[in-house]
């Protein structure tokens, strides 16, 4: 799977906003909005298995159709996105977990660290998980299939 196909940087970029805009309402409410980080946990899940109704690709294509957003399509692989989104999956809902059961600090921690690899992506256009997908496929991990563009 070496050749790059496109991915539309503007719908990843609505999913990153999104990200961050919840996961900082959740913060501020405070712990009793733990079910906010779950359900962006959700939404994240649900991108990284390409569900037809992940609630970021709806959201995207709404803001599309009525013309307030252009796709943007870039020479780009789909598979490090969606394992970026699957370990946003990991932290927000093992931070979620752990606000709900009371202990804070390790929840919001687990929380940061998606806020600011969304910012990181966001507003510097690095993926750390897309650069951790393509580290694992050079280390030839069964399963990272789709290479680096050389």
């Amino acid at each position: 799977m070496g050749d790059i196909r496109q991915v539309d940087q503007a719908a990843l970029r609505t999913g990153q906003m999104t990200t961050i805009t919840l996961l900082l309402a959740a913060f501020v409410i405070g712990d009793s909005a733990w079910w906010l980080v779950a359900l962006v946990a959700l939404a994240q899940f649900l991108g990284a298995i390409k569900a037809p109704l992940a609630p970021y690709k709806l959201l995207y294509r709404s803001l599309r159709d009525t013309g307030l957003l252009k796709p943007n399509l870039q020479p780009d692989n789909p598979e490090p996105h969606r394992f970026a989104l699957a370990v946003g999956t990991v932290f927000n809902i093992t931070g979620a977990l752990l606000i709900a059961s009371g202990s804070s600090l390790a929840g919001w921690s687990l929380v940061w660290v998606v806020i600011a690899l969304a910012n990181l992506n966001y507003w510097l256009r690095f993926c750390l998980g897309c650069w951790m997908y393509y580290q694992l496929n050079r280390l030839g991990v069964p399963g990272f299939s789709a290479s680096a563009a050389k």
